[in-house]
């Protein structure tokens, strides 16, 4: 009997090396809460994926104003609600910057619902509201004072507009 003694002794002396249940289901649950937190905070908010389009068309804008005075030769934004793109117009020629980087035609990631082009000036203003309406068209700054402008987006998620002044700086409006 008195090996089995010592070997009781033994045993309460040294525990085993195990986990046991109750801490493997906390470690699961921080797990599982960690793992929430993550996907939260990296699922794209819509209106801030909406006010970086917006930054970029402002961009944009004054970079396609900088290399129509450089060219001598107008160029437009043209947009409808699915895509827009950049287009130099001559003698019925239509030509796009397809090869270039920067101007070259970009889809609208969700597709707009609504784009509106308003004259700060004189208060006009064209919209679009249907897919199959013919799309709208604004010079690139070819002087370098011009009327000042608001582009105003909007989606299923969000709506946000952008102003530009009389020198072609852009800016979000809130």
């Amino acid at each position: 009997m008195v090996p089995l003694a010592a070997a009781v002794l033994r045993a309460r002396a040294h525990p085993s090396r195990g986990f046991t249940l109750l801490e493997l289901l906390l470690v699961l649950v921080v797990m599982a809460l960690l793992t929430t937190l993550v996907t939260i905070s990296t699922r794209p908010d819509p209106r801030q994926a909406l006010v970086l389009q917006a930054r970029r068309i402002g961009l944009l804008m004054s970079l396609a104003s900088d290399e129509a005075r450089m060219r001598r030769q107008p160029i437009d934004w043209e947009a409808d609600l699915h895509s827009y793109r950049f287009v130099i117009e001559s003698q019925n020629d239509r030509t796009t910057f397809a090869s270039d980087d920067m101007l070259r035609e970009r889809a609208w990631d969700p597709p707009l619902t609504r784009l509106a082009v308003i004259d700060l000036a004189s208060g006009t203003s064209r919209a679009l509201v249907s897919a199959d309406a013919p799309p709208l068209r604004v010079p690139a700054a070819f002087e370098w004072v011009q009327s000042p402008w608001r582009l105003e987006l909007g989606n299923e998620y969000a709506a946000v507009a952008v102003e530009f002044d009389a020198r072609g700086r852009a800016g979000i409006v809130q």
